[in-house]
């Protein structure tokens, strides 16, 4: 690509600071095309519970922002330093509650790494191999078959902790079988218990559901499927 533009810049009369803007902006410009299609993959196979679009819309400038800081300082040792301080001072307050959402803005880290150092092939090579195996695991998960949902019941706090027999914890226990708690809410006298469940079949997410109806009879029940949550 620098030959390329060497020979474009120098058709147009331009000189060494022309052919480094050049440089730049084509990878400013590819970086954002690429966290463009990184945006569609989190979007179409991420199985986070986050707002996907939202989370999503800062992939091209975080790319785009590490080519410009890298591009700046990587002919600097003075710039590297200066950068390493001034990163030191920064405090991030958003917190990463999905493993996976990390993932991705790593990724499009990567990918403004290798541009910002002109590694064009390496970003393009990384970002194939990444796609393989985002949609690999994707096909090799839907023929497992299993579903991963977000079941909710809600109810009063005696039916959760009362004792005997009839306490929800026992009935979810012998109605889910193997499950995880994301989130247990106690609030004026209600509670909100929330779980992730992966029954195999929509047939046993219907009897897990009427079982749970049966066993739960004054709780309020509902799930989200979360492989389709968009």
């Amino acid at each position: 690509m620098s030959k390329a533009l060497e020979s474009l810049v120098a058709s147009f009369g331009g000189d060494v600071e022309t052919l480094a803007a050049t440089r730049l902006f084509v990878l400013l410009l590819l970086g954002g095309v690429l966290a463009l299609f990184v945006r569609m993959l989190y979007v179409r196979f991420s199985r986070s519970v986050s707002d996907r679009e939202s989370f999503g819309a800062v992939f091209v400038p975080l790319t785009v922002a590490t080519v410009l800081v890298i591009s700046v300082v990587k002919s600097s040792l003075a710039l590297s330093l200066g950068l390493v301080g001034a990163l030191s001072i920064v405090r991030f307050r958003a917190a990463i509650k999905d493993p996976e959402e990390l993932v991705y803005l790593f990724f499009c880290i990567a990918v403004g790494l290798s541009l910002g150092a002109n590694l064009i092939v390496t970003a393009m090579v990384g970002l194939v191999v990444f796609t393989l195996f985002v949609i690999v695991q994707q096909r090799v998960k839907m023929k497992t078959g299993r579903h991963n949902l977000l079941l909710t019941i809600s109810g009063d706090d005696e039916a959760f902790f009362g004792d005997g027999s009839r306490s929800v914890q026992q009935q979810i226990d012998g109605a889910l079988g193997s499950y995880e708690i994301q989130r247990f809410e106690y609030e004026d006298g209600q509670v909100q218990f929330r779980a992730t469940v992966r029954p195999e079949s929509s047939e046993e997410i219907t009897a897990m559901m009427a079982d749970l109806q049966k066993k739960l009879p004054g709780c309020q029940l509902s799930y989200v499927n979360l492989d389709n949550l968009l």
